[in-house]
């Protein structure tokens, strides 16, 4: 409010007058003289007004709109601009197409000239590569070699002629290529004659190293030696490729025949068998030296082929050096600029200063005349600006009483009104107190609405808390009675098991009752009659005691066949598990006699048991053979009140067969029941756990609100309506 103060009390800052006629802004000259040229129509405008004012007193206005330049006159500044601008574009144009016609000339030239140096590098390798080749001395790296130089050679010339440097001699790169091709293709019989030839050449320098290593004397050998060496010079003669001399091969393969038969003859005058060895290995290589010599005369043509090649070769690389040459010393001096470019460059730079200085004339022209009647308007305007104020001051002080009483209402009071005048704020009062009058209502309700939001929260937030506590507890609860029911239903289980078990056992007592009534009741019959056997008896337990051991014996066999039964049947399973799918069925059995295989082993370590029990009670049966004849008519009697007692006891084990029948199916039941109940107790812990969460989000969004609407009330509380 202070600032608003401020403004209204400087004399040279106002609001627009009412009749904008009467008033107008000022600028000083200098800040007109800087506009853009965005804002000339505007500055146009004025300077037309001022130009009026400045007719009406008399005064003389410049016109800014034209421009006096050297050489073109006075126009306007666009006609200036517009003549200009061709001259600018002459100059661009002429720099432009020197500096472009520069590059791609001198790139064009500095390519060819590279091309030109390629290509004699070429020509001297090719040269040197070919002749040698063509001596005699051949490899097939240096023939690779060859047609490489004589391929880029034919690139090179073919580039020369691309870019416009070729002449009739230049035309050879096709026989270059042709040349080539040929030599390609005959590049194996040129290696094979050269391998053959080589081979006839080392003979005799084979036949010294292989008879200095068996400690022969080469005495006796020196006619064979001397044809040796004569058939190695021979054979060096041919290599040269100058000509092709069919006698000269013919008088080789006469040689070699006579060389041939003085081998022979050696072999039948000497009997060393190590001299003997190397001479037989010797006239097998003259027999293939002379294979390979007739295998040259099948290739001559091939040869005299691949001799062309390299004659066209040599002819071709030796004709272009001097044309190269000359191409190179004519594109010496068009690698770099020519006189014409720069010229053209220059001229380009000149124009385009020219018309770049005249315009800066233009415009800075422009901007003196814009600047001088600037001036004529500031003091046409300044007049008009005095008038003006005494209209704003009266604005001004109306303007400041509103802004005072404004300022308590801002503050907060609204309690407040302002003034209504029949000044220029008279209006703005009115609608200023009407809108005050709204507010107040706005601020009321907002108020009330914000306490009854805080006393809402505050309930809500604490019943949310009491909720979320409960909720915990409540959690807490079902997850201790989850954790029982659980282990009551284990426990039931467990119940149910023993029971299922007990009820086994009861039906083997029966069973076992049953038994030993029918035992007891054939004991009773046949008691009479075991004072008759015990004679027979005892001869007969004799025998059983050595049938005992005999039994004993078998048994420790089968022991062994089932102990090695286990470990086939474990060997069976395993091969089955890596044999995969294919081998499911297998293991299945293999398992079943592995199973089979352990009870058949505890059934025969029972039977050992059993046996060895048997021998000790047969020792002690024989002995008490002779008290059993006494104690027989006791023990009828005794069998007669065992019967009875076995009576009651089949009896009771049936009723107990039954009760924990009953006490099993029960267990089940609830075992059953027991496990329904811990599901339902899990999902009533999942539900209570979303809840909870539920509830814990909804109390922390109760706390947000009501610190909301505390905030809320503490922004409002600074206005005053009452």
């Amino acid at each position: 409010m202070t600032n608003m103060n401020a403004r209204f009390n400087d004399g040279t800052t106002a609001d627009e007058p009412a009749d904008a006629d009467t008033a107008a802004t000022i600028q000083h000259p200098a800040d007109l003289a800087q506009d853009s040229p965005d804002d000339a129509s505007a500055a146009d405008a004025g300077l037309k007004l001022a130009a009026e004012d400045g007719a009406a007193g008399g005064t003389s206005v410049v016109d800014p709109g034209v421009v006096s330049l050297p050489l073109l006159g006075s126009a306007s500044l666009r006609r200036q601009v517009g003549r200009l601008w061709p001259l600018l574009l002459l100059g661009v144009v002429l720099f432009l197409v020197g500096l472009l016609l520069g590059l791609w000339q001198s790139q064009r030239a500095v390519k060819q000239y590279q091309l030109s140096i390629q290509a004699s590098a070429e020509v001297q390798r090719l040269d040197a590569v070919a002749s040698l080749v063509f001596s005699g001395n051949l490899s097939s790296q240096q023939l690779q070699q060859a047609l490489d130089a004589a391929n880029a050679l034919a690139d090179d010339i073919e580039g020369l002629q691309q870019a416009g440097q070729g002449d009739v001699t230049l035309a050879s790169a096709a026989q270059l290529r042709e040349a080539a091709a040929s030599l390609a293709q005959t590049r194996g019989v040129l290696i094979d004659r050269n391998n053959g030839l080589d081979t006839i050449a080392g003979l005799a320098d084979e036949l010294q190293q292989e008879l200095a290593a068996s400690q022969q004397s080469a005495a006796s050998l020196q006619q064979l030696f001397l044809q040796l060496r004569a058939l190695g010079g021979m054979a060096h003669g041919l290599k040269d490729m100058t000509s092709i001399d069919l006698d000269a091969f013919a008088a080789l393969r006469q040689d070699l025949a006579s060389a041939q038969e003085t081998v022979r003859q050696q072999q039948f005058r000497t009997a060393d068998a190590d001299l003997q060895d190397i001479l037989q290995s010797l006239g097998n290589r003259l027999g293939d030296a002379d294979g390979t010599i007739g295998v040259m005369l099948d290739d001559l043509p091939q040869l005299q082929k691949a001799r062309e090649a390299l004659l066209s070769l040599i002819y071709n690389s030796s004709g272009l050096a001097e044309s190269l040459q000359a191409i190179e010393d004519e594109l010496a001096p068009m690698t770099g600029w020519q006189w014409w470019q720069a010229l053209l460059i220059v001229a380009g730079v000149l124009l385009m200063a020219l018309a770049g200085w005249l315009m800066a004339q233009a415009y800075i022209r422009q901007g003196q005349n814009r600047f001088r009647q600037a001036e004529q308007m500031f003091q046409a305007t300044y007049d008009r600006e005095q008038d003006a104020k005494r209209l704003n001051d009266a604005n001004q002080a109306a303007i400041l009483r509103l802004m005072n009483e404004l300022l308590l209402i801002a503050e907060g009071d609204l309690t407040q009104e302002a003034t209504v005048t029949e000044d220029i704020t008279g209006a703005i009062a009115d609608s200023v107190n009407y809108t005050i009058e709204e507010l107040r209502q706005l601020v009321a309700s907002v108020q009330e609405t914000a306490n009854k939001v805080t006393g809402t929260t505050l309930q809500v937030d604490a019943t949310s808390t009491e909720l979320l506590a409960t909720s915990t507890e409540q959690l807490r609860e079902i997850k201790e009675t989850g954790r029982a029911i659980l282990e009551m239903a284990q426990r039931i289980n467990d119940i149910s098991g023993k029971a299922q078990g007990s009820a086994s056992v009861a039906r083997q007592s029966r069973q076992a009752a049953e038994s030993g009534l029918r035992a007891v009741q054939d004991s009773i019959g046949g008691m009479n009659a075991i004072r008759m056997q015990i004679q027979e008896s005892s001869k007969r337990i004799k025998r059983l005691g050595e049938s005992s051991q005999e039994i004993g014996e078998i048994t420790e066999l089968i022991s062994d066949i089932t102990e090695q039964t286990n470990v086939l049947a474990l060997n069976a399973a395993i091969q089955a598990a890596s044999a995969g799918e294919a081998g499911r069925g297998f293991s299945v059995v293999a398992e079943e006699v592995q199973r089979l295989a352990e009870r058949s082993a505890d059934a025969t370590r029972q039977i050992a048991e059993l046996i060895r029990t048997i021998q000790t009670d047969m020792q002690d049966a024989v002995a008490a053979m002779e008290r059993s004849t006494q104690g027989v008519v006791e023990g009828a009697s005794l069998a007669d009140r065992a019967g009875v007692a076995l009576s009651e006891i089949d009896q009771v084990s049936r009723q107990l067969s039954e009760l924990v029948e009953q006490i099993s199916q029960t267990a089940l039941k609830e075992a059953g029941l027991a496990n329904n109940v811990a599901e339902n107790i899990q999902h009533i812990f999942a539900v209570t756990e979303q809840t909870s969460d539920g509830t814990r989000s909804t109390a922390q969004q109760v706390r947000e609100l009501s610190h909301i609407a505390q905030e809320l009330r503490q922004s409002i509380a600074r206005f005053k309506i009452q």
